[in-house]
């Protein structure tokens, strides 16, 4: 007897198997390309969070140089104040020097009139009117410098108005807006969600994508008042600690006028205008500088920096010839004298400022007051700055932020009717109680035979990083809010001591327990793919 049918069975079983082995592939297939979507999105979110962190650095960086162009611009001020102040100290100077030729014509008149012979005679004469024509030069330089009081006091208090709101033209709330911004993007995820949201639009199921809050990202950002916290950007700097900032500003300051002042042949040129006819005014040297000292301390030197105060002060000497002698008495004599002028500006509520000069002051210092101090004591404005703890912190990057993005896919959105055909589940009934197990493969939930655990959440990780790195041969300049370059990649999870020890783990438990302890599992194993 012929039987029929026995290759059908064999081909029946066989193509079970194609198809399930060709539906697996696919299926594979299409976890392995979702995976690497799912990364693509991370990735991009991690590094779109870092160029924001380097953008946001750099806008603070430059905002601080533009606060100290205000500090630089205030010690110009406050140099031209003390050095018109220098011209008035100069005419009181020359005021001064006529007194050496004065005390020889008065020692000379003191020893000849009395005598009466002919030629003590004539020495009476000559040194008397001598020490009349200074007396009279004297005097005509007095008057001229009364001239100057009226537009003088005006002027002075409106230039003393113009330093004080350099002062306290702050770009504290424009740098506490940028870092809110910031906070936003990053901190919240705001950015992160914006790029899910536009990889949403090409998904075939919609909302199945989720950006998720790390709270790793925090503490790598946030500095805290005063340096308090463990982030690279402080909001503000405590007064202690403010020094790299007076000393980049010192540094900038540039132009000659303001840092080393010679312009004592200007103030030569004009004295001589009121001078007496035929007396002339052979010198007039000039130091003068402008600067941020500490408290009282008329010095340039680095040890008493600390901005507790802004000077500018100038100091020199005046030197003359009286040419209106007669014979027989010395028809030419020369006169020196020392010169100085300085004005001192404090925080607002400090009555210790002043305004002098040699031969007067200013009755109404006080218009040389700064605003108000922020950093007390000192005059310096708030700012944000960068945390100077971190910068000795070699195996945590010198406390440069980095930022994790945690991106998930979440299967459970996607509706079992139009989930993709290939995603088999069904339950295989070889058992006496026909109970069966069930077979899932679209990645909702392990059987029970391996724990029940829920992996219906895809989880992606990425890292970025924020990092300083100037153009040339300056690697070692340490990270700061000082100049803006500040750029931006992605990185490896393990970029740090931090990473590596808890960051990464703490990251992805936000986000599914389970992917953190396959991190951990992964990890023990001696996995290095971070």
């Amino acid at each position: 007897m012929r039987r029929r049918g026995q290759t059908l069975v064999v081909f029946a079983l066989t193509l079970l198997l194609l198809v399930l082995m060709v539906t697996m592939t696919l299926s594979i297939g299409m976890k392995a390309k979702e995976k690497m979507e799912l990364q693509t999105v991370a990735d991009a979110a991690a590094y779109s969070n870092a160029v924001a962190t380097a953008r946001a650095f750099n806008s603070i960086s430059l905002m601080n140089r533009a606060l100290m162009g205000h500090m630089v611009a205030m010690t110009g001020v406050e140099s031209l104040i003390s050095w018109s102040s220098y011209y008035r100290a100069s005419i009181h100077a020359a005021v001064n020097a006529y007194d050496q030729p004065f005390d020889v014509y008065a020692l000379i008149a003191a020893t000849n009139c009395p005598l009466p012979n002919p030629a003590s005679v004539k020495l009476c004469q000559c040194s008397t009117k001598a020490m009349t024509d200074i007396s009279r030069a004297q005097s005509d330089l007095r008057r001229a410098d009364s001239r100057l009081r009226n537009n003088w006091n005006r002027l002075d208090q409106r230039a003393g108005l113009e330093a004080k709101k350099l002062q306290i033209g702050t770009i504290s709330a424009e740098q506490q807006d940028v870092y809110k911004q910031l906070t936003e993007s990053v901190i919240e995820s705001k950015l992160a969600e914006s790029i899910v949201k536009e990889a949403d639009k090409g998904a075939r199921f919609s909302g199945e994508l989720k950006a998720l809050e790390v709270g790793v990202n925090k503490r790598e950002l946030e500095g805290g008042w005063g340096c308090s916290g463990e982030g690279a950007a402080c909001s503000r700097r405590d007064a202690g600690h403010k020094l790299h900032f007076v000393d980049a500003a010192m540094g900038s300051r540039g132009y000659a006028f303001v840092t080393g002042r010679g312009q004592g042949g200007l103030i030569q040129m004009k004295l001589q205008t009121v001078m007496p006819s035929g007396d002339v005014v052979t010198s007039v040297t000039n130091s003068g500088s402008g600067y941020f000292p500490a408290e009282g301390r008329m010095t340039h030197s680095a040890q008493s920096i600390d901005a507790t105060e802004v000077w500018g002060d100038d100091h020199g000497t005046v030197s003359i010839l009286f040419t209106r002698g007669q014979a027989p008495c010395p028809p030419v004599l020369p006169g020196s004298s020392g010169a100085r002028a300085h004005v001192r500006s404090n925080h607002q509520g400090d009555s210790s400022d002043e305004h002098q000069w040699t031969g007067g002051s200013d009755t109404n210092a006080q218009i040389h007051t700064m605003g108000t101090c922020t950093q007390c004591p000192g005059m310096w404005p708030s700012h944000m700055d960068y945390n100077y703890k971190l910068v000795t912190r070699d195996a945590d990057n010198w406390g440069q932020p980095k930022n994790y993005a945690v991106i998930q896919r979440d299967y459970k959105q996607r509706p079992d009717k139009r989930a993709d055909p290939w995603n088999l589940l069904f339950r295989f009934r070889f058992s006496p109680s026909r109970a069966g197990t069930t077979f899932d493969n679209r990645g909702i939930q392990l059987s029970p035979a391996n724990g029940g655990t829920d992996i219906s959440e895809a989880t992606a990780l990425s890292a970025g990083i924020a990092y300083y790195k100037r153009e040339g041969n300056f690697w070692r300049e340490p990270p700061n809010f000082l100049n803006p370059f500040w750029r931006a990649t992605l990185v490896s999870a393990h970029v740090d001591e931090q990473g590596e020890q808890r960051d990464v783990a703490q990251a992805l438990n936000a986000a599914a327990p389970f992917s953190a302890d396959a991190y951990r599992a992964l990890k023990r194993e001696g996995y290095e793919g971070w």
